[in-house]
Parts: structure tokens; sequence; C-alpha cells
């Protein structure tokens, strides 16, 4: 068994979405120690968010490294952001972790880590 991830969709035409990603059901795939889960509008995406048109192609990436989840933007257009407060967004430059029930978005989509194994 490998770790696994479960997203809420908390804005858009596919909030209440729960998107789960499994590393032992193929999804996203293995850099030496780290599982990567792609973010972004392309089809092959992970997680494909085709409906935000904010959202690029190749937009952001979940990281599972050391029992923990990272997020990454990948040069998007629109930025990647995480909440750090109830008023308070963050663009996140580097890698930022992410925390059980923290909100992040891609694009003009509302996001929320609901689980983690």
């Amino acid at each position: 068994m490998g770790p696994e991830l479960n997203i809420m969709i908390m804005s858009g035409v596919d909030d209440g979405s729960l998107m789960r990603c499994s590393a032992a059901q193929g999804d996203g795939h293995i850099e030496g120690d780290t599982w990567i889960i792609a973010i972004g509008r392309h089809d092959s995406s992970d997680i494909c968010l085709n409906n935000d048109t904010y959202v690029s192609r190749h937009h952001a990436r979940l990281h599972y490294q050391g029992q923990q989840f990272w997020i990454e933007d990948r040069d998007s257009t629109n930025g990647t952001y995480i909440e750090v407060s109830t008023h308070e967004d963050v663009q996140v430059i580097d890698r930022v972790s992410l925390q059980y029930g923290q909100l992040f978005r891609v694009g003009r989509t509302w996001l929320r880590v609901e689980s983690f194994e």
C-alpha cells in the first residue's frame, strides 16, 4: 500500500467533487522517494480541472515526501495560492507544505486537503 490523498473541490462547476489519488492504484508517478500528483487542465493531469480556463495545462504538482505533502507551482499563468488565514492567501513561489483541511487555489478553483495517509 502506498500513500493516498483525497482532495475536495470547493468552488466552480465541480464544487463538492472528491478527487481520490492513490499511489497503489497507479495515480501520479514516483521520482526517487517522492510521489508526485499533477494538477492542471491537461487531460493527462491526475487532478484535471478542465472547466477552469484560468488553470494552466500543467499548473501545479503535489509532492508526497517524508510523510508530508507539498505543493509546487509550475510557472503557471495565474499562480497557485494557499490560504493562511480566513482573509489571507499567499502565492506559492517554491514548495509549500500542505496540512489536513488546508485550502489552496489553482486558477480560480479552490481545493481542500481532505485526508492523506
